[in-house]
């Protein structure tokens, strides 16, 4: 079995499990928000640990909670998902200038 691990935005790491085409998004941090195109809408992560299941056509949630166009509270969440993907963005450029500097320092050094 093959498990595809990717850190997402907000505190969220992606599973992608190779075999079976099952999709897992787990939340390390105590709330998140993740627009998943699956569940038609943004899904909120309501505690650390909380997951969203995608097997196929069939999804699952667990202390998780839908937020569709219309929802009060999803103009909020959507801010929220471009802060995260702002501030992932910035460290992920961050992370890269950093290995640069690295392995630049390196070849000065031969």
């Amino acid at each position: 079995m093959t498990v595809t691990v990717t850190r997402k935005p907000g505190g969220i790491t992606q599973l992608f499990n190779t075999e079976t085409g099952r999709v897992t998004y787990k939340c390390k941090a105590d709330s998140a928000y993740m627009l998943i195109e699956a569940f038609g809408g943004i899904v909120q992560f309501n505690q650390k640990d909380a997951i969203a299941t995608v097997t196929g056509h069939i999804t699952s949630l667990e202390s998780c909670d839908v937020l569709k166009k219309g929802h009060p509270n999803y103009q909020s969440a959507l801010n929220a998902i471009i802060s995260a993907h702002k501030e992932f963005a910035q460290k992920v450029s961050e992370h890269y200038q950093n290995e640069i500097k690295e392995l630049e320092n390196k070849l000065a050094d031969i």
